[in-house]
């Protein structure tokens, strides 16, 4: 009786430890040390426990941490209730890799054990990212974006790497403390050399040089630049007037590039030519190339979020329309091209939560990436981090206009350069410098290969446990 007590006790800690440590270390803002901590809990106590108290465990603690998302996605993004069920999806991904981690240690399988429950998390992100509509969205690697010395593995690995690496030490532990002495020795030594290459492999990249040919670049956002506001409208000239203000003093002060926000007007088809005509004399008088996202309404019987890049030259725009959008937020056609003018490159917003998209202008030698965006005030600083991501992959220095979030200029490295918070109702503009170049890295090259390597190594797992319950 009191073994049963004890081991509710431990239950009921371990949920509430992995719980807080998942709450503050994830989510719009992280404490990026507590995000490792998170899995040791349930994974230390797993094997003490039945299966299905250890699957209590694991489902609760990892529920209560996401409620750090609750209000963001009812309240910002008024998801409805039914939308939520994707915590739900995630709290069991979790689970089952607690359960996972469990079995192997109880045939003691210690070492397969610490190595196949991170491979399942990471296959689980993988996974979740081809089906989902918000693409990698909900990985915790964006939790370690700032971390820049650990975040470089994804220039190897992708954000796949990030998520095996984030578990890694938590299996590690948990798998050492059920270990015999000498088997937990060679786990904790494997660990201190996977920790000691981490480090040495970041530091190693963080050396390099940003080589290529400084560009002066504005981001501006105006407060009076809300979405939903129409050219034709009587606030359309306005929100142009003030914009305009911006861009010559941005241009003023050397200037050579100018990034307005995704959306920042809307207009109908008909009234475009218009809008360009008024755009273009904007970027030749200013003398830069000036990248505005636009909402286009019936362009041949479809609506578009889209960016043009007006050039100073008065060449024709270079078009790009998102390829993802906001699920019940934005019912416009998706993009089915990448837009590059020499080796710079357009996406917008959402269209950076899709590693495979931005992998593409990789492999197309993108230097550098211009990115109109809009954030939801709240997730400024999560959002502009899967910008940050993407770079690393990919090794291109990336411009966001986070609009209502975030205005950033990041480098090759995922390092931010310069940043100016531009929160609803305010003017704010960013200037500084950014250093294009390619940088070809080995995700780009051979892609998503550790995902399948996760997997693997998630079946090696399961077929062990498959043979030892034959046996």
């Amino acid at each position: 009786m009191d073994s049963a007590r004890n081991n509710r006790l431990h239950a009921a800690l371990a949920a509430l430890l992995t719980g807080a440590f998942l709450y503050f270390g994830s989510g719009l803002t992280t404490i990026p040390a507590l995000t490792w901590l998170a899995p040791l809990p349930a994974l230390l106590v797993a094997p003490l426990l039945t299966k299905r108290l250890t699957a209590l465990t694991a489902f609760t603690g990892w529920s209560l941490g996401l409620a750090n998302l609750w209000s963001y996605l009812l309240n910002d993004l008024e998801l409805p209730p039914a939308a939520m069920s994707f915590l739900v999806l995630l709290a069991g991904v979790f689970t089952l890799t607690v359960l996972l981690f469990r079995a192997l240690i109880l045939r003691g399988r210690y070492a397969l054990a610490a190595i196949a429950a991170p491979a399942s998390w990471a296959t689980a992100d993988y996974l979740i990212a081809l089906v989902s509509p918000h693409g990698a969205f909900t990985s915790l690697a964006y939790t370690q974006a700032d971390v820049h010395p650990v975040a470089q593995i994804a220039s190897l690995t992708g954000v796949w790497g990030l998520s095996y690496l984030i578990l890694t030490p938590a299996a590690v532990v948990a798998a050492v403390v059920h270990a015999p002495r000498r088997t937990g020795i060679k786990l904790a030594t494997t660990l201190a050399l996977i920790a000691m290459g981490t480090f040495s492999y970041g530091a190693w990249r963080l050396s390099g040089d940003e080589t290529g040919q400084a560009v002066k670049i504005a981001i501006v956002s105006a407060s009076n630049g809300l979405d939903d506001t129409r050219w034709s409208g009587a606030n359309g000239p306005t929100i142009l007037t003030a914009y305009t203000q911006q861009i010559e003093a941005a241009a003023a002060k050397g200037a050579q590039v100018v990034v307005l926000p995704e959306k920042f007007i809307d207009v109908d088809a008909t009234a475009l030519p218009d809008l360009q005509e008024h755009l273009q004399k904007i970027a030749t008088g200013s003398k830069v190339e000036l990248l505005a996202g636009l909402t286009v309404f019936g362009d041949h019987g479809n609506d578009y979020n889209r960016a043009l890049l007006f050039h100073p030259t008065g060449d024709a725009p270079l078009s790009y329309d998102k390829h993802h959008l906001i699920p019940g937020i934005e019912p416009f056609e998706p993009g089915d091209h990448l837009a590059m003018m020499g080796s710079w490159g357009v996406m917008i917003c959402k269209d950076l939560d899709f590693p495979a998209l931005a992998r593409r202008y990789g492999e197309k030698k993108a230097g550098l990436l211009l990115v109109p965006a809009l954030d939801f005030d709240n997730d400024g600083w999560l959002h502009s981090r899967h910008a940050l991501l993407r770079g690393i992959e990919n090794g291109i220095p990336i411009a966001r206009n986070g609009s209502q979030g975030l205005l950033t200029l990041s480098d090759s490295y995922g390092r931010v350069t310069t940043q100016v918070a531009a929160p609803s109702g305010a003017d704010a503009t960013l200037l500084g410098e950014l250093h294009p170049g390619i940088h070809s890295t080995l995700y780009t090259r051979w892609g998503d290969w550790f995902a399948w390597l996760s997997c693997l190594l998630t079946l090696v797992g399961l077929g062990a446990l498959r043979r030892s319950k034959r046996a």
